[in-house]
């Protein structure tokens, strides 16, 4: 399905890679982290290794489907016995250097055109919400546009706990904000997972970043920047449903 700005009534936005350039501040964070570690390198290391079976943690259950039981405690498990470390280390780690480190670091990695696009959208009453695989929350308000979001959900949250390309998540944002079919519109960054995700919960999709999808599929749109996203979607032509 195509957004039809014509209908819109409701955006959810990814955070992570969508909201920012991801690729940027993980550029930005390995050189924090080796700094931090230039008198401890083997705890470097494995400060990386724990990182990296915590993302493959994450992706493992995205693949699984499903779990039982609380979606977090899963990914921290498995994180755990992949990189062969204790609960509590790996929890530090990640609160550390994944969930308080980034902070400071993201507007630095921010379209500049971001926050004009989402004025743009409330200035038409288009309603606007976050999921996103990761918590959420913080990361709005580093960015400083929390203000613009109704309604902030995460795979890990109760009424979710799903991974996508699962459209659990998707269709309780949009339920929230009181959108469904071709009202709604999610915004992510990566085709195989965002939009698979738009497509099982049948709303359209927007993919914003460099256009190499090719092959991926045509069920969705592309565009380089939040700048083309917002003539895209409410350019003078076009006039958005209240």
């Amino acid at each position: 399905m195509r957004v039809d700005p014509t209908r819109l009534k409701a955006i959810v936005f990814d955070v992570d890679g969508t909201l920012y350039a991801q690729a940027g501040l993980r550029r930005a964070m390995f050189l924090q982290l080796v700094r931090a570690h230039l008198v401890k390198p083997w705890e470097g290391l494995n400060t990386f290794r724990v990182l990296a079976a915590y993302r493959r943690a994450q992706e493992l259950l995205r693949e699984e489907g499903p779990v039982e039981g609380d979606l977090a405690v899963a990914q921290l498990q498995l994180a755990c016995r992949r990189a062969g470390a204790p609960e509590a280390l790996v929890r530090s780690l990640v609160a550390r250097w994944m969930e308080q480190a980034p902070l400071p670091l993201l507007p630095r990695f921010m379209d500049p055109e971001l926050p004009g696009l989402l004025a743009a959208a409330r200035e038409r009453g288009v309603r606007l919400g976050v999921f996103s695989d990761y918590p959420a929350a913080e990361k709005l308000r580093a960015l400083g546009v929390a203000e613009f979001f109704e309604v902030v959900l995460t795979a890990q949250d109760p009424a979710v706990n799903r991974f996508k390309p699962d459209p659990c998540g998707l269709r309780e944002a949009f339920r929230r904000l009181g959108a469904q079919g071709a009202e709604a519109l999610y915004v992510g960054d990566r085709a195989k997972v965002d939009a698979a995700a738009a497509e099982a919960a049948g709303v359209p999709c927007v993919i914003v970043g460099p256009r190499r999808n090719v092959g991926v599929g045509n069920s969705f749109d592309e565009v380089t920047g939040y700048a083309e996203l917002r003539t895209l979607l409410f350019s003078p032509t076009q006039q958005v449903t209240a």
